[in-house]
């Protein structure tokens, strides 16, 4: 093992600490040397939790909860799925998988429409 125990101690460290407001703490395994055997310990030791998102663009990115509160697996994708940058991620939630203010406008638009023509009396 190379990195292992200095990352898991980083993030459990930040996990204990996180409180609503906490800016997020990213870890970016792609820049970081370490082995299969250190991936496996992080792994083990954070734990897995019960949440997997999906988010699809111009690739694909996972987002996968940890048994550890707050802390999440954040991995992209390109479009021939081969792993361009893994990170995990101490936060609420990853910001990946929040939708963009102007998609949640647009929504609300269209779902003003939508009840506007519900509201609409039958002829």
């Amino acid at each position: 093992m190379v990195n292992a125990p200095a990352i898991l101690t980083e993030l459990l460290d930040k996990s204990a600490a996180w409180q609503p407001g906490t800016p997020p703490h990213v870890v970016n395994l792609s820049l970081l040397p370490h082995t299969p055997e250190d991936l496996d310990m992080i792994e083990r030791v954070l734990g897995h939790g019960t949440l997997t998102i999906l988010s699809r663009g111009y690739g694909n990115c996972r987002i996968t909860s940890t048994a550890t509160p707050h802390v999440w697996r954040v991995r992209y994708f390109n479009s021939m799925d081969t792993l361009i940058l893994d990170t995990i991620e101490v936060t609420e939630v990853p910001e990946v998988a929040c939708a963009a203010q102007e998609d949640l406008a647009d929504s609300a638009e269209r779902l003003g429409e939508i009840c506007a023509i519900i509201a609409e009396p039958a002829p």
